[in-house]
């Protein structure tokens, strides 16, 4: 039986040191049914990088009970809260109105980008059975009020040409991940057999209804043959 390796890091694991990675975290099934916690998607992980993304995981988990607006995510708001002013009890996260009631709460991007790659490579090693490299760049959008024409056109990619995948439930997570291709079509929305030294992998992640966010990752020798094309053609210019 072949070794299991920690879908992030890569490192070959004895039976004894995996952990399970979850994806997403636990924390975002709070409240809910049984029901919506069948299938959940777990991976293998060494306990390092298991572990470094507890704190992650609880920043992401309280962004998304403050911004909640449905009524199935009332518990994870409740423990939202609590944990924002035990972890801040002088309120310096807390937005103040004119009068004097609380307006907001400042998250830090950091950590939710950093969720959100988590995320997507955990999905791409369940998906793909091997790790994403450190070959590629991962770059997260998650302001849908600023995205670009490139933006926007490979998020009609994904919901166009493929179909939704889940973890436990559509509700709680809902995602697509993909090889992007220029100019293909794809009308049974089959997925892609990824090949060699594949340029781009873009996915989208949609959390409890509340929050998504477009996820791209791209070989780093690429975007180089790209820079240097890009300066070639700006010297020539000149």
């Amino acid at each position: 039986m072949p070794k299991q390796i920690c879908y992030n890091c890569g490192i070959e694991l004895e039976d004894k040191d995996v952990t399970r990675e979850h994806i997403p975290a636990r924390n975002l099934f709070e409240g809910y049914d049984e029901k919506y916690k069948v299938n959940r998607i777990t991976v293998s992980a060494c306990s390092k990088c298991n572990g470094q993304y507890s704190p992650t995981d609880e920043e992401f988990r309280n962004m998304i009970g403050i911004i909640a607006k449905k009524k199935g995510n009332n518990k994870i708001t409740e423990k939202s809260v609590r944990s924002i002013l035990r972890k801040d009890p002088s309120g310096q996260r807390l937005a103040i109105d004119n009068f004097g009631k609380v307006s907001g709460v400042t998250f830090n991007e950091v950590p939710i980008e950093n969720y959100h790659k988590k995320n997507f490579k955990g999905l791409f090693y369940y998906q793909y059975g091997r790790i994403l490299t450190d070959d590629y760049e991962l770059f997260v959008n998650i302001d849908e009020n600023d995205w670009s024409d490139m933006t926007l056109g490979i998020l009609g990619y994904l919901k166009e040409l493929f179909n939704w995948k889940h973890s436990g439930h559509p509700e709680i997570m809902k995602y697509v991940i993909q090889p992007f291709r220029l100019g293909i079509t794809n009308e049974d929305k089959r997925d892609l057999v990824p090949i060699d030294n594949e340029n781009m992998f873009v996915g989208y992640l949609d959390y409890n209804n509340e929050h998504s966010a477009l996820v791209i990752a791209v070989r780093k020798g690429w975007l180089e043959e790209i820079k240097n094309k890009k300066n070639g053609s700006a010297q020539h210019a000149v």
